[in-house]
């Protein structure tokens, strides 16, 4: 998800429009904030990822390319759990 703040986005280094480009988006990007379920679903595609990878019947390059894609989901979904903000219940 983007929460477009043009002055942060790295969609428009060398772009004059005032709107997001989504064909353009960084992982590492500012703008980029995902919820508890975004993070949710990199880890199910991971998850996914590791078993294809885990057949016998791929060539040993696919496996780590899957192994790796799957790595790459798990860390913003391991960062998320590790920097997420939550609300705060209001004491009583």
């Amino acid at each position: 998800m983007c929460v477009y703040d043009r002055d942060r986005a790295l969609c428009h280094r060398l772009d004059v429009a005032d709107a997001p480009r989504l064909d353009r988006c960084r992982p590492s990007c500012a703008n980029v904030a995902r919820t508890d379920h975004h993070a949710d679903q990199l880890r199910q595609h991971a998850q996914t990822l590791e078993k294809q990878a885990s057949s016998e019947a791929l060539p040993g390059p696919l496996t780590d390319r899957l192994s790796q894609r799957a790595g790459q989901l798990r860390e913003p979904a391991d960062r998320h759990v590790h920097d997420r903000i939550n609300a705060q219940e209001p004491t009583t």
